[in-house]
């Protein structure tokens, strides 16, 4: 299961993030800046050999976190940090703000795309329409994770691309959104749709939340939950009330 940093959209102060954490390492879906600073307090009492970081796109709220992790990886926890994209491209950009922009040396990291990796709980990136200027570069992710198939969205404005992925028993971590913008999923829209998996034996909880009060309203007795945080004062998962 995934617990998460923050489940906030953009303008959040805890920023959308999930991590799990298989054979002694961390793992995080994004890293924006506030995932970074839970990340620390995180850090001060667990003892992982690496981190890995799967990107699903270069929104600054999913990525503005990642220069300084691998900064604070190197300097404080003395351990590898490993960046996942899907593409090629998504190399070269990341490897331009790591670098260019944020001085990280190239041996204090390591970037690389989701077909070099053979990692057990990495199935697949899955290719999501999400913003126009992003055209190409956002994706999602389907995981193993204790014997599940977990599938995390990112941010995107539609759920099939994921429906061949999603079954009886399998868990799916999907952005919801109160405000139709078009490039996020508008829960109005997707919430038949999210019943009728439920139905059907998947698991569903709700991130990336743009007005979290009124999206609690609206899935209230549905079954449907909010994404599980994690809470550094009792360190265990906590649920939306």
């Amino acid at each position: 299961m995934l617990l998460f940093f923050g489940r906030g959209s953009a303008f959040s102060d805890a920023q959308n993030s999930a991590f799990f954490e298989p054979d002694g390492g961390l793992v995080l879906l994004d890293c924006p800046m506030s995932a970074f600073h839970s990340l620390r307090r995180l850090a001060s009492f667990r003892t992982w050999n690496c981190i890995r970081v799967l990107v699903t796109h270069t929104h600054s709220d999913h990525i503005g976190g990642i220069p300084m992790l691998i900064h604070y990886a190197k300097h404080l926890l003395h351990i590898p940090v490993t960046v996942i994209v899907p593409t090629e491209e998504l190399v070269s950009d990341l490897r331009f703000l790591i670098e260019r922009l944020d001085g990280c040396k190239p041996e204090d990291y390591r970037l690389m795309t989701v077909a070099e990796c053979h990692f057990p709980w990495l199935k697949a990136a899955v290719p999501v329409r999400h913003s126009e200027a992003l055209e190409g570069r956002c994706f999602g992710y389907v995981l193993a994770l204790g014997g599940q198939d977990a599938v995390y969205t990112g941010d995107t404005a539609e759920l099939t691309p994921f429906l061949p992925y999603l079954h009886s028993g399998s868990v799916l971590y999907t952005e919801a959104a109160n405000f139709d913008s078009g490039v996020h999923l508008y829960l109005d829209a997707v919430l038949p749709e999210l019943l009728r998996l439920q139905a059907e034996g998947v698991r569903v909880y709700l991130m990336h939340l743009d007005d979290e009060a009124a999206i609690l309203r609206k899935i209230s007795g549905s079954g449907l939950l909010p994404a599980p945080l994690w809470r550094e004062k009792d360190r265990i998962p906590c649920g939306g009330s």
